[in-house]
């Protein structure tokens, strides 16, 4: 019973503790060409949050800011506190795990998630718009031909200004021939 007793206890003090806590919104702003996915909505100063940027197809993430607006004041020559005339607002620093996820630890204020997101350059080829050519591009053409659909311009692999079955056997030769 005792042991119960601590066990409660415990579980009510860390629950306690943890809303005592202070937590901080991750804003995510609108941006065009591509969105953010944040794994938390608010998190605590010092967690880690995880961006995933997700561009639209044929975009890639060009820029990603994490802006922190801190509002406060300081103590002034004479020791008397005084506040800010205006937020400050500091670029908090991420770190790039991969191409797919970004990493911030978050500081004591709200953020502000902004992205920019630009058209790839064109790879003839690059059906899928990754930014490689390779048997994706193969499938991703298939696809397209089946359902009859708009074409991107890198689809017309040979450039005989059509795109057709011939684009799949020149896709399919070149990447057999490069492999």
């Amino acid at each position: 019973m005792k042991r119960l007793f601590l066990s409660m206890l415990l579980a009510c003090a860390t629950w306690t503790l943890g809303l005592a806590q202070e937590t901080y919104a991750v804003e995510i702003l609108p941006t065009q060409n591509g969105t953010v996915v944040s794994d938390k909505a608010i998190a605590a100063q010092g967690e880690t949050v995880t961006l995933t940027p997700v561009p639209a197809p044929y975009y890639t993430l060009e820029q990603l800011l994490v802006e922190s607006e801190l509002i406060g004041g300081g103590v002034s020559d004479d020791g008397a506190w005084e506040p800010a005339l205006a937020p400050a607002h500091i670029m908090v620093p991420t770190t790039r795990v991969n191409d797919y996820r970004y990493t911030f630890v978050m500081p004591a204020s709200k953020v502000k998630v902004t992205a920019t997101f630009v058209l790839v350059p064109e790879i003839r080829g690059d059906v899928n718009g990754d930014g490689v050519v390779n048997i994706s591009d193969v499938t991703t053409l298939i696809g397209l031909l089946m359902i009859d659909a708009e074409m991107p311009a890198a689809a017309d692999f040979n450039d005989d200004g059509v795109t057709n079955i011939s684009d799949v056997t020149s896709l399919i030769t070149y990447l057999m021939s490069n492999a």
